[in-house]
């Protein structure tokens, strides 16, 4: 749990714990997985306040499917923050390694669970940034490059993966199966 905060909070000393012991990626898997739980059950409330009964079942559907988009949103960013990374700015992380450590920054999708409250969906929605930030700092740190180039493989890959996916395979359709 440690590590998971530290890296919420942008501390770069955690990811040179990391390394290729697989524990590492067990935790990592973990906190996905969490943050996961968190965003598909924010959506699923903040959707099933006023819907009918027949309803119920669509919203299921919706929490699954939000908990498989921030999964493979994991995964689909990790990859591109690798491609460009290595590929383009020379960085020497193996995707392996960078997994684990993008997976440790994802504890501020957990916001997803307060979307109901008093400004929770501008407070969810400001939970995204903040994993930029703190998957930023995690390319940063095991990448070994300047900020900018982690700015630059970090948000092209967070654009697809947690904006644009959610968006298209969560939000959009469930706006369109709940609306009257």
């Amino acid at each position: 749990m440690n590590q998971l905060i530290r890296a919420a909070l942008f501390d770069g000393s955690v990811y040179s714990e990391i390394d290729e012991q697989p524990e590492h990626m067990f935790r990592a898997l973990g906190m996905v997985f969490i943050a996961a739980i968190a965003f598909g059950a924010g959506v699923w409330s903040y959707f099933r306040n006023g819907a009918d009964p027949e309803e119920l079942l669509e919203l299921n559907l919706v929490l699954f499917i939000g908990i498989a988009t921030i999964i493979m949103g994991w995964v689909v960013w990790t990859l591109f923050a690798w491609m460009l990374g290595t590929k383009l700015f020379g960085g020497s992380a193996s995707y392996r390694v960078l997994l684990r450590a993008m997976g440790l920054a994802y504890l501020p999708v957990c916001v997803w669970l307060m979307v109901n409250l008093p400004f929770g969906p501008f407070i969810s929605i400001s939970s995204h940034f903040w994993l930029l930030i703190a998957g930023i700092a995690a390319i940063k740190h095991i990448q070994a490059f300047a900020w900018w180039k982690a700015v630059i493989a970090g948000t092209i890959g967070w654009f697809w993966a947690l904006v644009m996916m959610p968006i298209f395979l969560v939000l959009a359709p469930a706006i369109n199966s709940l609306s009257p």
